[in-house]
């Protein structure tokens, strides 16, 4: 009996056949000075000596940069290299690495990757220098055991070097790419005016911005208006990397690498105080309440005062047919307060109670003026950081007339023709305008201190009377401008209490405390308010309310 009949019953194998001879390349080295010492040119040369040696038709190159093979897809070359290989419809035949460990040194996740690019795409690999492929099976064998000796290379290499990495931290330097704000200086830097014998890390132009920006955030500013104010200045700063920079310890001084077993004191001088890093965790760290709270214009003060035996924020409500208002806490039994005061009102309205610790942050009219004498001299030491932002504008502009005059001596020596001349001056005198405009409006906020002075007093001495007159908006920012924690209530006695008060109203209570001896002393720096202002609030917008 003939078998013949049964050979159309054998599988066959449907796989296609690979036809076409176009290769693609893909080079990389680690570091910038194997960049510098040709690495990248041999790697290419060598590849397409091997492609015309085989009749291969190189249509694409990928990589050709320095980019650490420790992750895969943590570089973009190569991550482009794998993305372009699964969406063309035009796949190579090949593609070429002079050496395994070019392509990865990642071991088991290189294998994979392998495997797919060969049986799943179609796309073989072929190590040039030794001319080993994944064309046949024994090939493949060998490609993969390349890239496991490539992932021993890697930790034999580590096992060498980490030692002296954890000593150069431990040492106080820092490790990697510098933060914003700071220049790095060393042996191995890629600009050769920074080379230095040893590592130093010093604060830059952007990093003076960046102080200010700390400290608007340490008095509870928003990230978009910290970013709007240091785009004044020339910085712009994406969302996504302000928020990042309040985590980074690298800013307060202190070390916190993977590598270390414990943080270690950096050698480099801090863009904020230890201090106030630590007060900015606290704000980001702050949990969210579980419950918002609804507004009502007849009562301001929902969800601004809390129950003194549980802690959670008053709500409100109000009896429609008495049309008398409410504050009450959900989680206290018996927790209800009166709004206001009324003739049949056992005690004292909430909102009365309030008005009446706003109004004993009045002071009597002989202390006025000691008190604007102390405001003066602290808000003229703050003032140190504007001189500082204003030295930075003003060193902007020189630089900007520097350019300008070396425009003009170029088109006088005929190294630019009149058009290019007109281009760059037009945008040197645009920007020249910004800064001197920018310097004119700091001088007369400089200048006008003393009217400055004089409106923050009135306005804090009439504080009662703005809260009483003002709209539902103005008595929620007057509330939080003085209060920024808000208040607890005792309601015994209707008496506030609070862990935060706004520096100015503190420095109001001081000097009424000590009215007696504040007549015979001159203001002075030693005075214990030097740091008040920091956290006051109070610019000038404040009395837009």
């Amino acid at each position: 009996m003939s078998l013949q009949y049964f050979e159309k019953f054998i599988p066959k194998n449907n796989e296609e056949i690979q036809s076409n001879k176009n290769v693609w390349v893909y080079t990389r080295v680690s570091s910038k000075d194997q960049e510098m010492n040709k690495s990248l040119a041999y790697q290419k040369k060598y590849a397409e000596e091997y492609a015309s040696k085989n009749n291969l038709t190189i249509t694409e190159y990928f990589g050709a940069t320095f980019e650490s093979a420790k992750g895969d897809f943590t570089r973009k070359e190569f991550t482009k290299l794998i993305d372009y290989v699964s969406k063309t419809k035009n796949r190579p035949y090949a593609i070429l690495i002079y050496k395994m460990n070019r392509f990865s040194r990642s071991g088991g996740s290189a294998i994979g990757l392998s495997h797919k690019l060969v049986h799943d795409k179609k796309v073989h690999l072929i190590e040039v220098c030794s001319e080993v492929s994944t064309e046949t099976e024994e090939g493949e064998l060998q490609i993969h055991k390349r890239l496991l000796t490539a992932k021993k290379e890697n930790l034999e290499r580590m096992e060498h070097t980490l030692p002296g990495m954890k000593a150069f931290l431990e040492a106080g330097n820092y490790l990697g790419k510098p933060p914003m704000g700071y220049t790095l200086k060393g042996t191995r830097v890629s600009d050769f005016n920074r080379r230095s014998e040893t590592q130093k890390m010093e604060i830059n132009n952007d990093g003076k911005l960046l102080k200010k920006a700390w400290l608007m955030k340490v008095n509870g500013e928003k990230d978009f208006i910290i970013r709007k104010e240091l785009e004044r200045y020339g910085l712009k700063v994406s969302k996504q990397k302000i928020s990042a920079m309040w985590r980074k310890t690298t800013y307060c001084g202190i070390s916190t690498n993977k590598l270390l077993d414990s943080p270690v004191k950096g050698s480099w001088k801090p863009i904020v105080s230890v201090k106030n890093f630590m007060k900015i965790q606290e704000i980001l760290n702050k949990p969210k309440e579980g419950y918002t709270i609804g507004e009502n214009i007849d009562r301001p003060l929902t969800g601004f005062i809390k129950c003194i035996s549980c802690g959670n924020k008053l709500t409100s409500y109000e009896v429609k047919k008495k049309k008398l208002h409410y504050y009450t806490c959900q989680k206290c039994k018996g927790m209800t307060l009166n709004a206001n005061s009324t003739k049949k009102a056992l005690k004292k309205g909430v909102h009365n109670a309030f008005v009446d610790l706003l109004e004993s942050y009045k002071l009597s009219e002989e202390l006025i003026e000691p008190f604007k004498a102390q405001l003066k001299l602290i808000y003229t030491n703050s003032y140190e950081d504007k001189y500082e932002l204003q030295e930075l504008v003003k060193k902007q502009l020189g630089d900007l007339k520097k350019k300008s005059k070396n425009l003009t001596e170029k088109l006088i020596n005929g190294v630019i023709d009149d058009v290019t001349y007109k281009e760059y001056k037009t945008q040197f005198d645009s920007d020249m305008l910004k800064l001197n405009q920018k310097i004119k409006n700091q001088d007369k906020k400089i200048s006008n201190l003393d009217e400055f002075i004089d409106s923050i007093s009135n306005f804090s001495q009439n504080i009662s009377k703005q809260w009483s007159s003002g709209e539902y908006e103005t008595k929620l920012k007057l509330q939080e401008l003085v209060f920024p924690s808000g208040l607890v209530i005792d309601p015994k006695n209707r008496q506030y209490l609070t862990k935060e008060i706004n520096s100015i109203f503190v420095l109001k209570s001081v000097i009424s405390r000590d009215s007696e001896s504040i007549e015979n002393k001159k203001a002075s720096k030693n005075a214990g308010f030097n740091d008040l202002v920091a956290g006051t609030g109070l610019e000038p917008v404040t009395f837009g309310l």
